[in-house]
């Protein structure tokens, strides 16, 4: 037998302190099962969409799939968010495609830029309530450095930006040429545009 399968032998106290890990475990799983109802299948995104939301957004919907009743359901993807990281959203996107289960996008408050991305390209149903406001732009930053080095981040800001074109264009009735075209100023639509648009389904 090698050191690896050699075994500590069990004493009272690592009898006694799994016992009471056991027991903390079971209890904060209790306090969290009061505190969130599967069931209702709701996930937000809230805030700014930065380099924790895509984790923190698997998580959460690990939990909830695993957890719930009816694991076939649609998840219901809340979304008042001013947007951020396009890394991430993109990452949210293709994570949401994985997905066996439809996912609804809703909007309720905001979704700008990467936020208004993610609604178009909910796989169920993609709401939004009357008076909330979305808006897409194209890509902002702000670079200093190595002129190599700033070419070289311009050339992928445009490979991610024409990825950003196609998207739309596959979510929506519009083409890419026509994105690009309104994205190069803040793009604030109504409801009634995002759904003619094909942005979105309905208004709630």
């Amino acid at each position: 037998m090698s050191i690896y399968d050699e075994k500590v032998p069990e004493t009272n106290q690592n009898i006694k302190e799994k016992e009471e890990n056991s027991s903390l475990y079971e209890a904060l799983h209790n306090q969290l099962a009061t505190l969130v109802d599967y069931n209702d299948s709701i996930i937000f995104l809230n805030d700014e969409i930065n380099d924790h939301t895509l984790t923190d957004l698997i998580i959460r919907m690990r939990s909830l799939l695993q957890n719930r009743e009816d694991k076939k359901a649609p998840v219901n993807l809340m979304i008042n968010s001013p947007g951020g990281d396009v890394h991430e959203m993109l990452g949210i996107i293709d994570y949401m495609e994985s997905l066996d289960v439809k996912v609804n996008t809703i909007c309720r408050g905001r979704a700008f830029s990467a936020a208004a991305i993610i609604l178009a390209c909910g796989t169920g149903n993609r709401m939004m309530s009357k008076r909330s406001t979305v808006m897409f732009h194209q890509s902002s930053s702000f670079l200093g450095g190595k002129m190599s080095d700033i070419s070289a981040y311009l050339d992928n800001v445009k490979n991610i930006e024409k990825t950003i074109y196609d998207i739309l264009a596959e979510k929506t009735n519009k083409d890419q040429a026509w994105w690009k075209d309104n994205m190069k100023s803040d793009l604030y639509l109504t409801a009634e545009q995002l759904k003619e648009y094909n942005v979105i389904d309905t208004i709630i």
